[in-house]
C-alpha cells in the first residue's frame, strides 16, 4: 500500500439538504484504493454541492473498505467525483507506529486545518482503532468557532468528540466511511436524513431501570471514556445521558471500566445511561445483563440497553452534545433538538 493524495468533487443535488451549499475540491493524504479514479458525471445544471473532508485520526484504513465506502457514498450523492492522482514522497511524514496513519504532529496539524475551515461541511473519519488520543493536545481547541465542520465518527473517534464538546460544539457520533457498506439499510437511512433534513431518530432499547430524564449526550466508546478520566477532555457528567458502547470487549475488561466510572463518582451525576451494543452480537446475552445490573442499577436513575449504537451493523446516529429524553420504562432515547 502507497500513501496518496485524494482529490474529492462532491457534487449533489437536493433542494431539501440543508447541508448542500458548495462544491469541494480537496487533496487529503491517504492509503490507495484499487480504484485509480470514479468519474460520475452531473447532467443537472442545479448543484448543490457539499463539502466533505475524509480524516483518518487513528489507525491506518483499509483499502478496500474506504473503496466500499466511498462507493456507498456515492450511491447516495450520486452526481459525485472522486480523483486520485497524486503520489507523493511522504516517507518523512510516515508514523513510527504500524498502528498509526500518520505521525501525531501530522495528524494535528491536519485537523486543524479541517476543522477551522469554515467552508467545510463535514469531517467523515474514514476509521477508528487508536490513535487521536496521542495528539489532542496539540490542536488549539480555543480558536474553533461554532462554524466549524460536523464531524462524523465513532469508536476512537470518542476523543474528538469530547474534545469538542468541551469547546461546545456537537458532532454526530456515527459510521465512519469504512463501516458505511456494513451499516444496515435501516441505519444509513437515518444517517442521510440527518444531513439531508438535521433530523435525528428515536433509539429503540431495552427497559432496564425505570425514570425519565433529559439530558445532553456525551461519552461513547467506554474504553475512550475511561482514558479520558482526569485530562482535559474529560465530559462534563453532571445531568448528562451516557451513552456507551465497545467491541467485543471481555466481560471482566467491562467490569472493571464500569467500577472505575463508579467509584470515581462520575456514574452518579448523570441524569441516565444508554447502553449500545458491547459485544459481537447485537443482543445482550444474560452474563452482561447481569453484570450490568450489579454495577449501574443501584444509581437509580434511568438505564435502558440494546440501544441500536455501536460496532454493529445497527448502528445509528446520535447527536452528541444535545439534549435527549431517556425513557426506562419504555426503552426510549429521543432527541429534542435539531442539528
Amino acid at each position: 500500500m502507497s500513501p496518496v493524495d485524494f482529490v474529492l468533487s462532491f457534487k449533489y443535488q437536493n433542494n431539501s439538504c440543508s447541508l448542500c451549499t458548495r462544491s469541494l475540491e480537496l487533496k487529503i493524504n491517504v492509503i490507495t484504493t484499487k480504484t485509480k479514479s470514479r468519474k460520475v458525471p452531473c447532467t443537472s445544471n442545479d448543484i448543490r454541492p457539499i463539502r466533505v473532508a475524509i480524516f483518518s485520526p487513528s489507525s491506518p484504513p483499509d483499502p478496500q473498505k474506504l473503496d466500499a465506502g466511498l462507493q456507498t457514498i456515492e450511491e447516495k450523492w450520486p452526481c459525485i467525483e472522486i480523483i486520485r492522482d497524486t503520489f507523493p514522497d511522504q516517507m518523512r511524514e510516515m508514523p513510527p507506529l504500524p498502528y498509526l496513519a500518520k505521525k501525531d504532529q501530522v495528524q494535528a496539524r491536519e485537523f486543524t486545518r479541517l476543522i477551522l475551515d469554515p467552508s467545510l461541511d463535514i469531517i467523515w473519519c474514514i476509521r477508528g482503532g487508536y490513535g487521536s488520543l496521542r495528539w489532542l493536545d496539540m490542536v488549539p481547541w480555543d480558536q474553533i468557532k461554532g462554524s466549524a465542520p460536523l464531524l462524523i465518527g465513532f469508536s476512537d473517534v470518542t476523543f474528538l468528540h469530547s474534545a469538542l464538546l468541551r469547546v461546545g460544539l456537537a458532532s454526530i457520533h456515527g459510521p465512519l466511511v469504512s463501516t458505511l457498506p456494513d451499516t444496515s439499510g435501516p441505519a444509513r437511512k437515518a444517517l442521510w436524513r440527518c444531513l439531508d433534513r438535521r433530523e435525528f431518530p428515536c433509539l429503540h432499547g431495552i427497559p432496564f431501570s425505570p425514570g425519565r430524564a433529559k439530558g445532553p449526550v456525551i461519552g461513547g466508546n467506554l474504553t475512550c471514556i475511561t482514558h479520558l478520566i482526569g485530562t482535559g477532555y474529560e465530559p462534563r457528567w453532571d445531568g448528562a445521558v451516557l451513552l456507551i458502547e465497545d467491541h467485543n470487549e471481555a466481560y471482566y475488561r467491562l467490569d472493571r471500566m464500569l467500577t472505575q466510572l463508579l467509584i470515581t463518582g462520575r456514574l452518579s451525576r448523570l441524569a441516565g445511561i444508554a447502553v449500545g451494543h458491547l459485544l459481537e452480537s447485537d443482543r445482550p446475552d444474560r452474563l452482561l445483563q447481569e453484570l450490568l445490573q450489579d454495577r449501574l442499577c443501584s444509581l437509580g436513575i434511568p438505564i435502558i440497553l440494546d440501544v441500536p449504537v455501536g460496532h454493529t451493523p445497527q448502528n445509528y446516529p446520535v447527536l452528541m452534545g444535545r439534549n435527549y429524553i431517556i425513557d426506562g420504562g419504555t426503552g426510549t432515547l429521543t432527541p429534542t433538538e435539531r442539528l
